[in-house]
């Protein structure tokens, strides 16, 4: 995580948190913190360039230690460590595992200890770290204030690296692969690193495709309710692990805010599209490694929650999220409040004539009837999928406005598409695609994608969803109508050639589709290369009659 300093904000509160006396600026470099089994972390302290004591903010990194002092001149200390087994800290790198965990802990009350601490310690972070940062936080340290993290993959089954059952290649071999390299990042080859024992999760995960024990050891959601200090999230749609942190802030009781914006995980600007609203500004065309609070946010927030500075923000919207069809930003009590209502369109074999699709059928408020509820057929194609090589990070995480046209896949699957549309549908939640279907394969993959379709035929993708056929078992007690929960715990095979029901979930948004434009979902059953594709073959037959039928059932405002 790399925050930039907020120096306007900053000087607007300087005279309100005025600091002690100047003195020389002071970096304690590679300082050793004890973890409670006796492994040596290391780590930088950063103390501001006064005398007294400070608030400390931690943050525990994997790739790299990192160098962020962005609050150190609004006099906040910073200790920035390697997780054991990376950088120059000792023990075997575990990835996320309990035993991490409690080094957060540890190195949370060793802060809170020093001659040049206050007592009051705040955990950051950002991707990995940020799941350091809350799964830390529900160790509940006595010293720990706040948190404050950007874009957590706060669920690793289902946001991560498994979603409903079907593997998530394209980003878990790169980032497994990459793991051995970063750790040693700046310090060169350690003896620990040859200690694979305890990196068991590389593999373990590969071929653990149910949720379970070992998911829930690193899932912050399982946790939630142990987390008793104020945490401030931010995060973006087109980040492919942002869907967690929509459930953590509505879980979570205590005082939280959570800001959403166009960002991937990969951050914002202009790389992908020049002049876009959002970012660094229209001149700035460089990729970034990570995203950015709004700025002012999190100074405000530290200092209210560390400092006692009455300065509103407890008053603040709990949650501030971005409306990627009118890119404007609005606000609600939850994340779930967000939402009004539910909006359901039925699919059917009636011709849209706006797609080169293998049936180019129609979306409407009524069940069809006649021809139009005949059942459309395809035979699963495994190389489908290239629109959106990167999931919901669309062609890359680093270039997250490059425009993805789906149309590149059209005519591998099935569409079914509104006519132009009178008013606008606004999108805000999650979403579900409720079907019939028959598979003349022993296993299958269903996938789900909703386009934005412009007057000039050009489709913008609003979000996806995926489920593989034998994980299609629902929790009704944690469902409900356009969000369904489903377990991932229990296969139940499929049987060839029985006409079955499924619930299909797709990922929050919010998106306004605009009055003239149409709505678009596509189904099929490849997405490569982001998804393994399942080692079976066959026909498939997608039911849309009065006994059957198909439904998108969209989440509105």
């Amino acid at each position: 995580m790399r925050l930039r300093p907020l120096l306007a904000c900053a000087a607007v509160l300087g005279g309100v948190l005025a600091l002690p006396a100047q003195a020389a600026p002071t970096t304690l470099s590679d300082v050793t913190i004890t973890a409670s089994d006796g492994v040596h972390l290391v780590g930088d302290v950063h103390l501001p360039d006064a005398k007294g004591r400070f608030p400390a903010i931690v943050d525990m990194e994997p790739y790299g230690r990192s160098s962020d002092t962005s609050y150190l001149q609004d006099g906040y200390a910073h200790v920035n460590t390697d997780v054991r087994g990376s950088g120059k800290s000792g023990g075997a790198l575990c990835l996320l595992c309990d035993r991490e965990q409690q080094d957060v802990y540890d190195v949370v009350e060793w802060v809170a200890k020093q001659k040049w601490s206050d007592g009051k310690v705040i955990l950051q972070g950002y991707s990995y770290s940020a799941i350091t940062a809350l799964l830390g936080a529900a160790k509940q340290p006595p010293h720990l204030t706040t948190v404050v993290v950007g874009h957590p993959p706060t669920d690793p089954y289902r946001d991560v690296l498994w979603h409903n059952g079907l593997y998530d290649q394209g980003f878990a071999e790169q980032w497994f692969a990459g793991q051995t390299g970063t750790q040693a990042l700046g310090v060169g080859v350690q003896p620990q690193y040859v200690d694979r024992k305890d990196q068991l999760f590389a593999f373990e995960t590969r071929i653990t495709d149910t949720d379970g024990p070992l998911y829930d050891e690193r899932s912050v959601l399982t946790k939630v309710s142990k987390i008793k200090v104020p945490v401030y999230v931010y995060t973006g749609w087109d980040d492919m692990y942002s869907r967690g942190d929509m459930r953590f802030i509505d879980l979570f009781k205590g005082p939280a805010q959570l800001w959403i914006d166009a960002s991937t995980h990969h951050g914002t600007g202009n790389f992908g599209e020049v002049g876009a609203p959002y970012g660094a500004g229209p001149t700035d065309t460089s990729p970034t490694l990570s995203a950015e609070p709004p700025p002012g946010q999190v100074l405000k927030w530290l200092n209210h929650y560390v400092k006692g500075v009455k300065n509103g923000v407890e008053k603040q919207p709990r949650v501030t999220f971005f409306d990627k069809g009118t890119r404007t930003f609005s606000t609600a009590s939850s994340w779930r409040a967000a939402s009004k209502g539910i909006t359901t369109l039925f699919l059917s074999g009636a011709k849209s004539g706006s797609a080169n699709s293998l049936n180019d059928g129609s979306l409407s408020t009524k069940l069809p009837t006649g021809r139009d509820s005949y059942q459309d057929s395809y035979v699963y194609n495994p190389t489908t999928g290239l629109s959106t090589p990167m999931g919901m990070e669309g062609p890359d995480g680093f270039a997250p406005y490059v425009h993805t046209d789906q149309r590149i896949d059209d005519a591998d699957g099935l569409t079914y598409t509104t006519p132009a549309l009178t008013k606008p549908i606004r999108i805000a939640g999650p979403s579900e695609l409720r079907f019939w279907a028959i598979t003349e394969a022993s296993d299958m993959a269903w996938v789900a994608r909703v386009s934005d379709v412009a007057p000039d035929g050009s489709e913008t993708p609003v979000s996806q969803g995926w489920l593989r056929a034998d994980f299609r078992r629902v929790d009704p007690a944690r469902s409900r109508p356009g969000s369904p929960f489903l377990p991932d715990d229990v296969k139940e095979p499929v049987t060839v050639g029985l006409t079955t029901e499924y619930r299909l979930d797709i990922w929050d948004t919010a998106f306004t589709i605009a009055k003239g434009h149409r709505l678009r979902v596509w189904f099929a059953s490849g997405d490569s290369p982001t998804h393994e594709p399942v080692p079976a073959a066959g026909r498939n037959l997608l039911f849309h009659d009065a006994q059957h039928p198909a439904e998108l059932i969209l989440t509105t405002r």
